[in-house]
């Protein structure tokens, strides 16, 4: 990892382990080394290890992991690491990093599958539910203290074109999301496959730990669209129709041919990605609409293309997302994936007004959507292009 000493200095403290190391030269020695990606593959031959196998696949991951996304933070440039709510993350994988070494001097891996560690992954796991808002809100600080230095009308997304260090922090951002889902990735897996909440309802068959062996695209789709049109009938009182292959939505997930493609995927990930895209393509429909004075009655529905043979799916994964709204320019397209852009104007303004602005669960205004949903494609070696025309809709490509 690039600059680790200096960023592994940057870290408040620096605590003894229980055996006398010192933690942060602890977390550089765990830091140095690669965090593989699980491809699907590895999570159902996991599935057949023995329990005491994954346990221990846990644990090593959790402290190179823990320790990445800790120092990743904190070597951000241009003063990123030292943002109040960016701190705050940091110093909590380094909290809880110290918490998974001293239990293996405490316990030694024998521990690993006790009551104790498993409460400790899910406490890790539940402790980082907030880390995408905390950083949202960390990029928000960021804005806040360059505006102060250059002025109120600074736009990252396009200062970037010029300064190579904006750039820098949203690629650092991208391997810390990658890095991050891989460390959610496995807690989850492993606590399924090892049943280590009692109070969890047993998996369906289909399920192999988080893998869906018989994930249906058409159906995760058809819950992120009415996730979507509910949104959107808070916000505007109206939605757009939704088509596949050229049927009404809702007759299409009825038809066998919808229960025909199926594959092994995460499908909470294809779920977010699938619900990220219908919005913003929802939302582009409906200020058409509202652009060109018609009824909202009469807002211009999208369009799914999917391939219809098994035999391609299980070749060839994508799928189209096609709408008539109101279209991106060539600028604009070029900073969709950007975590410091959103096209939406209602949202907030300073950094304090996240948390206020998350919890009516908005329909857009992040700016995180496009760039969290293009790390879960990739993750999983596929990927998101979009194409879009001002004034005549986008297209959107995912590949699974």
């Amino acid at each position: 990892m690039p600059q680790l000493a200096m960023a592994a200095r940057r870290l408040s403290g620096s605590p003894v382990l229980p055996h006398g190391r010192c933690l942060l030269s602890a977390m550089s020695d765990m830091a140095s080394h690669t965090l593989e990606k699980r491809s699907i593959n590895d999570l159902l031959q996991l599935a057949e290890r023995p329990a005491e196998f994954r346990a221990l696949q846990l644990h090593e991951t959790l402290k190179v992991g823990l320790a990445r996304c800790a120092l990743r933070l904190a070597e951000m440039p241009f003063g990123f690491c030292k943002l109040p709510s960016i701190k705050h993350v940091s110093e909590a994988y380094v909290n809880n990093f110290r918490q998974v070494v001293e239990y293996e001097h405490r316990k030694g891996v024998a521990g690993l599958m006790d009551e104790e560690y498993h409460e400790l992954t899910r406490s890790i796991l539940n402790e980082h539910r907030g880390t995408m808002l905390d950083v949202a809100k960390g990029m928000w600080e960021f804005r806040e203290d360059l505006g102060l230095l250059f002025g109120d009308n600074l736009e990252l997304a396009e200062v970037r074109e010029d300064l190579r260090l904006i750039k820098d922090v949203e690629a650092s951002l991208d391997e810390f999301f990658t890095e991050r889902l891989t460390l959610r990735l496995l807690i989850t897996h492993v606590q399924k496959l090892n049943q280590w909440n009692p109070l969890e309802k047993p998996a369906g068959k289909e399920m192999v730990g988080v893998v869906n062996v018989n994930t249906q695209p058409i159906s995760s789709l058809s819950r992120a669209f009415v996730a979507a049109r509910f949104m959107c009938m808070r916000d505007f009182q109206a939605a757009p129709d939704l088509k596949v292959n050229g049927v009404m939505h809702d007759e299409y997930i009825l038809s066998e041919i919808s229960r025909q493609q199926h594959f092994p995927y995460v499908d909470t990930h294809l779920f977010y990605i699938f619900l990220e895209l219908v919005k913003n393509a929802a939302r582009a429909s409906i200020m058409r609409a509202q652009q060109d004075g018609a009824d909202l009655s009469h807002v211009p529905s999208i369009s799914i293309l999917v391939p219809e043979e098994q035999y391609t799916w299980d070749r060839e994964r994508s799928v189209k997302l096609a709408d008539k709204g109101t279209g991106m320019s060539r600028g604009t397209l070029s900073r969709a994936f950007c975590y410091s852009f959103s096209s939406v104007k209602d949202r907030p303004t300073v950094a304090h007004e996240l948390s206020d602005f998350d919890r009516r669960v908005p329909l857009a205004g992040f700016g995180f959507g496009l760039p969290i949903s293009r790390v879960m494609a990739r993750y999983f070696c596929g990927d998101i292009d979009l194409n879009s025309i001002p004034g005549q809709g986008t297209d959107v490509y995912v590949y699974l």
